[in-house]
């Protein structure tokens, strides 16, 4: 009976498999998802620069080689872990303020408020690395955030609705957004009480959406 496959073939098959990361999408998934939570934790508890690629491979479990297949630098992981610091701040955001009726602006806004404040300060830590990192200015890191697109959208439809009035939706999120970072910041080193924090925002976004607390 003649075999399927001849030897040289099933040693070049085994080959193969050695090269890189492990074969199949599974394994793979969970092994790149494995490298970005071990960059992630070395990044906070011993800073971007102080992390080699060398302790984010042994933190995970996994040779420096599969490290390399997947990420070709650090700067590589730090740019996963702000699109994915940046896509579980918007989502927390987005399901808050969808649990709001339609028709209420101001509690969506206020939800965004309240989702904001909440993430932020459970990733803050997270936030930081990601931020600040690779030393860039945080002006550049917030040029094209999703949270400030995504509040921008909120106030569009809200003046579309008739809700209040803007002559620049992307310019108030802008503005809405430096506002609540420095709030948030000002209640970390101790100068504002956090529990006071969301209600003073909503006062100071309502301002200027041009609408006043009823």
């Amino acid at each position: 009976m003649k075999q399927s496959n001849s030897m040289p073939e099933q040693k070049e098959r085994k080959r193969k498999h050695r090269i890189g990361a492990p074969p199949g999408p599974r394994k793979a998934n969970l092994r790149r998802a494995a490298l970005i939570d071990a960059a992630g934790k070395l990044f906070v508890e011993k800073g971007y620069d102080a992390t080699t690629m060398d302790e984010i491979a042994a933190a995970a479990g996994f040779a420096k080689g599969t490290l390399y297949h997947y990420f070709a630098n650090k700067a590589d992981l730090l740019l996963i872990l702000r699109e994915g610091f940046d896509k579980e701040i918007v989502n927390r955001i987005q399901s808050h303020v969808e649990s709001c009726p339609t028709d209420d602006w101001r509690g969506r806004i206020r939800a965004w408020i309240d989702a904001a404040v909440d993430a932020y300060f459970d990733m803050s830590e997270l936030h930081d690395v990601v931020i600040y990192g690779a030393g860039m200015p945080f002006r550049h890191a917030m040029a094209d955030s999703e949270i400030t697109r995504y509040l921008a959208r909120l106030i569009g439809e809200g003046a579309k609705a008739g809700a209040w009035r803007v002559d620049d939706e992307r310019w108030t999120a802008v503005m809405m957004f430096y506002s609540f970072r420095g709030g948030c910041d000002e209640a970390m080193v101790g100068t504002q009480r956090a529990e006071d924090l969301p209600g003073k925002l909503n006062d100071v976004f309502l301002r200027m959406l041009g609408v006043c607390e009823q």
